[in-house]
């Protein structure tokens, strides 16, 4: 009897020895574990870090963009007034040469 309750006390020890092995694996993996989400996190971080970057150089580059939208309708506008300027210009040069012409033919009946 002496001897079972031996065996069986054994059998505990035993028992919780690996028991006492797998909570400490246990603990060490949840250390492991651990830093693990702590590098998670400062790369979640990081990640959003960026992310604010980004979306702070693509709304200045939303703005640089609309800027140059506006210079580019604003040269079309300017070209559109030169082109009309052009034809005004041509209009007058065709005026300027019809009263030549007409100057010419009026100085040449008062010839002497």
């Amino acid at each position: 009897m002496i001897e079972k309750l031996q065996n069986v006390i054994q059998n505990a020890v035993a028992t919780m020895e690996q028991g006492r092995e797998r909570a400490s694996q246990t603990v060490t993996q949840a250390g492991a574990a651990g830093d693990s989400l702590q590098t998670i996190t400062s790369s979640v971080g990081t990640i959003n870090d960026m992310n604010t970057q980004i979306a702070s150089a693509a709304e200045e580059q939303t703005g640089v963009a609309d800027e140059i939208n506006r210079n580019i309708v604003d040269i079309n506008v300017i070209s559109d007034e030169n082109a009309q300027g052009a034809n005004k210009i041509l209009d007058g040069g065709k005026n300027l040469h019809r009263l030549t012409t007409e100057l010419n033919s009026v100085v040449n009946r008062f010839q002497i």
